[in-house]
């Protein structure tokens, strides 16, 4: 088998970091603070902020890039001789939107209520994942390679230039904000509150910057599964890591790092960390070929919409009561200061456990 039919073991690794952080390191990181505490420094990496970038930040739009790599892997081969799609990739790709979106509204925690004005429609990772995938896809079929390349770019520009241009970079004052209550507040009787930014996202202008994320990936991925020498390759995508992460710092002076509205500057940091991972682990996994002791990361990046789900409120709220009424005698041993940990370590065992199973059962 050629390399260029090979499995980028890289992509799988990087995934499941992305939803280690999400679903185990981070909420165990919590329950430590809980129990004895942590420098304020540490627990700062763990909490989203208006301006800045943490490591907690890279969470959302590193899965968001890494659907965009899956892209070219999935829907290549549904292609035919000449390049055109097929039944089969629109089959697939209107068949993984559906299913994203709605799993997102589920994830919300509102669907069930039936009440429409405690619906939101978009306002959730997974529907900015539908939103890049669908738009990626199409652009999959553009041509000219030149001409996908420069769509990401583009989609940058525009959307920098509407946010600087459109408002300013205050919570209600930005022209994503803006655009976001003007598209909700026709669907809301008088009085009611319209979608506001606040502590969350910007979702409908800012579908913009999730299809330019979604692209990097995309683009990423097509320099892995290129001709080119394995270096070469690991070069390309240092390169672009580099460089999208000192015009992210280039502009940051003038376009503030913000996640919550995904400023240009924001989106480039999380492109180049994003890229400079992957390279990184391109190097190691699929050019070194380490990879003894990937177990338990690979389970997370195979499975990584099992262990979203699973970390959504619903679900979550489900296992962590299941977690207490397992730990409930671990006071008499560890302590009543360590309960917190020691019900956030089983909730993460009951999780691993269940994706376990979810597997065997897939394989079969």
């Amino acid at each position: 088998m050629s390399e260029k039919k090979e499995r980028l073991y890289s992509l799988d690794v990087l995934r499941g970091l992305d939803m280690l952080l999400l679903t185990v390191i981070g909420p165990i990181m919590m329950s430590i603070n809980s129990a004895w505490g942590l420098p304020p420094a540490v627990v700062a990496q763990f909490n989203h902020a208006w301006g800045g970038f943490v490591l907690w930040d890279i969470i959302m739009p590193l899965f968001i890039f890494m659907c965009g790599a899956a892209i070219p892997l999935a829907l290549t081969r549904r292609l035919d001789a000449q390049g055109r799609p097929t039944a089969g990739f629109w089959k697939h790709i209107l068949g993984r939107v559906v299913l994203l979106w709605f799993l997102g509204m589920l994830v919300q925690g509102q669907l069930l209520t039936f009440k429409p004005l405690q619906i939101h429609p978009y306002c959730n990772t997974l529907h900015s994942i539908a939103v890049g995938y669908f738009f990626t896809a199409l652009v999959m079929l553009v041509p000219s390679k030149a001409v996908q390349f420069a769509i990401g770019p583009l989609l940058l520009l525009v959307y920098g230039l509407l946010l600087h241009f459109g408002g300013d970079y205050t919570r209600d004052g930005n022209f994503a904000a803006i655009v976001e209550r003007a598209f909700y507040r026709p669907f809301l009787p008088a009085g009611h509150r319209v979608f506001e930014v606040g502590g969350g996202y910007t979702w409908v202008l800012t579908s913009l910057q999730f299809v330019a994320m979604t692209l990097a990936g995309y683009y990423s991925t097509l320099v892995l599964r290129s001709g080119f020498p394995q270096k070469k390759k690991a070069i390309i995508l240092f390169v672009y890591a580099f460089a999208a992460l000192g015009l992210a710092f280039a502009l940051s002076p003038v376009v503030p790092i913000i996640k919550q509205i995904f400023t240009v500057s924001c989106t480039l940091l999380a492109i180049g960390w994003s890229v400079l991972a992957l390279a990184v682990l391109y190097v190691l996994t699929d050019i070194l070929k380490l990879r003894s002791g990937m177990g338990l990361v690979l389970l997370f990046g195979q499975l990584a919409l099992t262990a979203y789900m699973l970390h959504s409120p619903p679900i979550a709220a489900g296992l962590k009561a299941l977690a207490k009424t397992f730990a409930q005698g671990a006071p008499q041993i560890f302590g009543a200061t360590a309960q917190p940990f020691v019900v956030a370590v089983v909730e993460c065992g009951i999780m691993i456990f269940l994706m376990k199973c979810w597997k065997i059962i897939k394989t079969r």
